[in-house]
């Protein structure tokens, strides 16, 4: 399957390309961004690491990711990244996750990226369930979830050993196809 970019009112999401990496390091190395992702973003080095398989894959391959830069649509500015997980076996659903530079926060973009990006979800791929997996120290995502009509589905404690230091909780928000339908009438 081809991936179309797809475009909202002020953003393009496009899938993302090595020579995002500087863009993407400068947001992804902050540590208010850094600190409830897995994965290393203190060198440019890292973050190239980081996309290369993201770059390499094709959409929708089981056990990937398919990893989009959201840009400004005016501008071309890339403020954030967003993605879809395929699980391994096939299913009928998805994992969404995103970050978003801190200058950009607050402004609806994360809500309008995650919406497209839902809505492609259920409507161009046909999925069933999209979901989200969060710390819950991560109030800001879990407003973005729930602002976007997501449900708290689990709370699983000590459920993810966190950078070879610490056990962390893990909450789940989902969003049913019919959901999405009905919200969207």
């Amino acid at each position: 399957m081809k991936f179309v970019n797809i475009q909202t009112s002020r953003l393009t999401l496009r899938r993302v390309r090595l020579k995002d990496a500087v863009a993407v390091h400068a947001y992804r190395s902050l540590p208010e961004v850094t600190g409830f992702f897995p994965g290393d973003h203190r060198t440019i080095k890292d973050t190239i690491a980081f996309l290369e398989p993201l770059v390499a894959v094709k959409p929708a391959t089981p056990g990937t990711w398919l990893g989009l830069v959201i840009t400004l649509t005016d501008t071309g500015r890339v403020i954030g990244d967003i993605g879809l997980r395929f699980p391994e076996r096939k299913t009928y659903q998805v994992e969404l996750g995103t970050s978003l530079d801190p200058a950009y926060q607050g402004k609806g973009y994360a809500s309008e990226a995650m919406l497209a990006v839902m809505q492609y979800a259920f409507e161009t791929l046909g999925k069933h369930r999209v979901y989200a997996s969060i710390d819950p120290r991560n109030s800001a995502s879990i407003a973005l979830v729930e602002r976007v009509g997501m449900r708290r589905e689990a709370h699983f404690r000590s459920s993810i050993w966190w950078r070879n230091r610490e056990w962390v909780d893990d909450l789940i928000y989902a969003m049913l196809e019919t959901e999405w339908r009905e919200r969207n009438k």
